[in-house]
């Protein structure tokens, strides 16, 4: 009897394995942080979700004027509304992806990670930047969602997201995604 139960028991967890889904969700303003999203959709088969403001002109234009307004937003802890949420009881594995402002996420990941349950699932950030490397954002991503397991993040430059599938492919392997 025992035997037919850890069988059943076995069965069971496979199959529960087998629905196990990956969602890749991440905010891009110049279309870097899109890139390295793409290149983690292609290379997992998740699926993908591009976090946005409710307000499409939230950001301006102007690179240096919206450094100003995430830099607002960082000091004053005041983030933008986003348009939507996806349904999250389907994921156990869940990429997050940011440019690096100021040092941190930018302010609709804030957002996003304030507004979603993360309980039991795997989160793993990644980010681009323009010299800054990770900054806080990986440990700010892991305070906003306590009661997940996290993986070992990467941070990409900016201007080599397009080209980055060796050293993404590379990261996916190391923690035991590939």
């Amino acid at each position: 009897m025992k035997q037919i139960a850890a069988a059943i028991f076995g069965i069971v967890a496979m199959a529960g394995a087998a629905d196990a889904k990956t969602l890749v969700a991440y905010y891009s303003r110049s279309g870097n942080t899109a890139a390295v999203a793409d290149i983690i959709k292609n290379s997992t088969g998740a699926d993908i979700f591009e976090i946005k403001t409710a307000d499409e002109n939230h950001y301006p234009a102007e690179y240096r004027a919206t450094t100003e307004v995430a830099k607002n937003e960082i000091n004053s802890a005041t983030f933008p509304a986003i348009a939507s949420t996806p349904d999250m009881t389907e994921y156990d594995t869940v990429f997050i992806g940011t440019p690096c402002w100021w040092g941190t996420m930018a302010g609709p990941v804030h957002t996003f990670l304030s507004q979603v349950d993360m309980s039991g699932k795997t989160v793993i950030p990644f980010n681009t930047h323009g010299g800054s490397g990770a900054g806080s954002v990986h440990s700010d991503i892991e305070k906003l969602t306590p009661n997940a397991t996290h993986k070992t993040g990467i941070a990409i430059w900016g201007n080599d997201a397009s080209d980055a599938g060796d050293a993404i492919n590379k990261w996916l392997t190391e923690i035991g995604i590939k």
